[in-house]
């Protein structure tokens, strides 16, 4: 099993186009079960969000990046941990609430279309963190700019849900956002970050 660039370039596309085509744009996935694979392989793609994102962390807990980025080995795999189960948290809360959903098409679809919206939030969110690491913006800016992102991140996740559940998705979307929220919250305390 391996990632073809092709493979990439539309799956990210699509899980972006689900903000604009809803679950028209779950064609563009690979919803098989190889895909459903792939999806979490796809993980390797974080490495450059994962470096930027570091990179701010370490500047916010008062370490220069100028020492170098992987200078203090626990930071890093707390970022690389934190942004994988920032990803994998929601759909673990899903089967542990509902253990049925995992033998469900609809739950195989979501799980695809999060991990792959997951990488584009984290690109997403790497931007205001470049923006500060670089030294382009104080902290507050950095926080305001972080925030803005963070708007279109859940607004992603939001249509992820819906698209992925249907019409019933409506009434499980928003509350997967909130949870998405609760939890990224709770992970981002369990590593010890900001």
């Amino acid at each position: 099993m391996r990632l073809a660039a092709e493979d990439v370039a539309r799956s990210l596309r699509g899980s972006w186009h689900l903000m604009t085509r809803g679950a028209e744009a779950l064609r563009e996935l690979d919803l098989s079960r190889d895909g459903f694979w792939r999806s979490f392989l796809a993980f390797a793609l974080m490495l450059p969000a994962t470096v930027t994102i570091l990179a701010a962390v370490r500047l916010t807990a008062g370490l220069p990046n100028s020492a170098g980025l992987f200078t203090a080995p626990a930071l890093v795999l707390s970022v690389i941990g934190a942004l994988c189960l920032a990803i994998l948290a929601v759909p673990a809360l899903l089967l542990a609430l509902r253990p049925e959903l995992g033998q469900a098409p609809r739950f195989t679809s979501f799980v695809i279309a999060w991990n792959w919206a997951g990488i584009v939030s984290a690109s997403l969110m790497a931007v205001p963190a470049a923006v500060y690491a670089l030294g382009w913006a104080p902290p507050a800016l950095a926080l305001m700019q972080s925030s803005f992102f963070a708007a279109i991140v859940l607004r992603l996740r939001y249509c992820v849900a819906r698209a992925a559940f249907g019409p019933e998705g409506r009434g499980i979307a928003l509350p997967l956002v909130v949870a998405s929220v609760v939890l990224d919250y709770g992970v981002i305390r369990l590593f010890g970050l900001f």
